[in-house]
């Protein structure tokens, strides 16, 4: 069954990040290239290590002490911070990342606030 994307948000540990209207989730991992002579002219791959990232946008809010403001702090001091990336109430992923974030300020259109994230470590996958 599909899940409209309304109910989804981001937080940052419990607090949501406002007024955020999209974000996404990159997974990926390595193939270890694992062919030999005796492959019979196939490539052959073990997996390797896994890996996530992703990014969110919205409108800028210069007052979400919680949410955005959290996110440049983090920027500035160099240091991870904890997502919950919810789909919906019941549908969450959550994990530690590194922030990049940005903001935009069209003179014909609304400010906005962006960040990529790399993860570090696990990611927990919903239930």
């Amino acid at each position: 069954m599909a899940i409209a994307g309304k109910g989804g948000s981001v937080n940052v540990g419990a607090n949501k990040v406002a007024e955020i209207s999209n974000w996404s989730l990159d997974l990926g991992s390595d193939d270890i290239d694992i062919t030999s002579f005796d492959s019979n002219g196939w490539k052959e791959f073990l997996a390797g290590l896994k890996e996530w990232s992703g990014s969110l946008e919205g409108n800028f809010k210069h007052d979400d002490t919680n949410g955005q403001k959290a996110i440049l702090a983090a920027w500035v001091a160099g240091t991870a911070l904890t997502f919950n990336l919810k789909v919906s109430d019941t549908v969450t992923f959550s994990g530690s990342a590194f922030v990049k974030p940005s903001i935009e300020t069209p003179v014909d259109d609304k400010a906005s606030f962006s960040c990529d994230f790399q993860g570090t470590g696990a990611l927990t996958l919903p239930a």
